[in-house]
């Protein structure tokens, strides 16, 4: 009964200790923290874009329903820079703001496609422009191509 109870202490002492060694340091943590969600969001099908101290999600929803995701890395401050800088949406600038007509290489033109590129913020439709969002760590923008 003593060698059952000496060997239930030790292998408790063996796991708490593995349990402190493993806490390690705090920044370490975080660091950890941080690579584990980029290799989650990379495993959920988001690529890496872009260079910059803020990172945002941008989804773009295709005319066939078909999402493509990217983690965007910029410094600029506005969601529209960003998407510019790296090449993900392309139109022209009106009274208006930015009339986007390009996203992710599909064309959307309401007069020859009958389509158009709707802007959502965190999956609500954005009542601002892409290039009059300020850019919110934490928040998911997207492009959805919308039939009349």
């Amino acid at each position: 009964m003593k060698s059952v109870t000496l060997t239930l202490l030790l292998a408790a002492i063996l796991i708490f200790s593995a349990a402190c060694g493993a806490a390690g340091n705090p920044s370490e943590q975080l660091q950890n923290v941080d690579d584990e969600s980029v290799a989650l969001s990379n495993l959920n099908g988001a690529q890496n874009i872009g260079e910059g101290a803020t990172v945002f999600l941008f989804e773009v929803t295709d005319g066939e329903g078909n999402v493509t995701s990217w983690n965007v890395s910029t410094n600029v401050a506005t969601v529209g820079e960003a998407l510019v800088e790296v090449s993900l949406i392309e139109g022209e600038i009106s009274d208006f703001g930015m009339m986007v007509s390009h996203v992710n290489g599909i064309r959307a033109d309401f007069v020859e496609d009958g389509a158009w590129w709707a802007f959502y913020i965190d999956g609500e439709m954005a009542m601002v422009g892409v290039d009059s969002t300020d850019i919110e760590e934490g928040v998911t923008y997207a492009f959805v191509y919308t039939e009349a």
